[in-house]
């Protein structure tokens, strides 16, 4: 049995909100680039131990801390992946920076794909709802099939409209996700510091991400 002091304390954190732009903003968010920074201790932290030379794969575990935090940021921001707490030498940048890269735009291609098989499918939907309705009308209302096929036509209509209001807006918010995560910076640093980047850098890192999605496209 609850007592009063229970109802009143869950009361409370019932109707308890936060300003959580506030906080993504205070967290991730320096004028117009949002930051991951992340603390590594070694190549292998970032590179699967199990990959092979020029096969390089990603360590899962940082895997999902790059996108446990990109959930939080808003999709209008590049993202800077800050990497600190090891030197890396010339040739490990390189190999993190592609790795990276390739990974989510292999990514974004897996989505591009399902996008493509949601207009095949949206595509077939149509057809066959077409070839229902075209059926229900030309047979005779009194025929022992019609109501089999107005109840396929309005089967094909509601998955058509579910294919299209639903799985495919999800589609493409999982395509700008990872649009946003293959169009990544990557940055290195030997100690994480958290001071403001000067204009001038802020500007040339929003036009290099620019630049190389528009070379994507040509």
């Amino acid at each position: 049995m609850l007592t009063r002091r229970k109802i009143r304390n869950i009361s409370h954190f019932r109707r308890k909100k936060v300003d959580i732009g506030r906080y993504i903003k205070d967290y991730y968010v320096d004028n117009r680039l949002a930051y991951i920074s992340c603390n590594v201790e070694s190549y292998d932290v970032i590179i699967d131990h199990y990959s092979v030379p020029d096969y390089e794969d990603l360590n899962p575990d940082f895997v999902a801390y790059i996108e446990e935090n990109a959930e939080h940021i808003p999709v209008e921001y590049p993202i800077v992946l800050e990497i600190t707490g090891h030197v890396f030498n010339a040739s490990q940048q390189r190999i993190i920076t592609e790795t990276i890269n390739d990974y989510y735009n292999m990514k974004l291609g897996d989505v591009q794909l399902d996008m493509y098989d949601n207009s095949r499918r949206c595509l077939l939907l149509v057809v066959l709802s077409v070839v229902a309705w075209t059926l229900y009308f030309a047979l005779d209302v009194d025929h022992h099939y019609i109501f089999m096929i107005d109840f396929l036509s309005w089967y094909f209509i509601w998955f058509l409209a579910e294919t299209i209001l639903f799985d495919r807006q999800k589609i493409k918010d999982k395509k700008v996700s990872y649009g946003q995560l293959s169009s990544m910076k990557v940055l290195f640093r030997k100690e994480f510091v958290d001071d403001e980047v000067p204009l001038t850098v802020e500007q040339q890192i929003i036009d290099e991400i620019l630049e190389d999605n528009l070379s994507d496209r040509v």
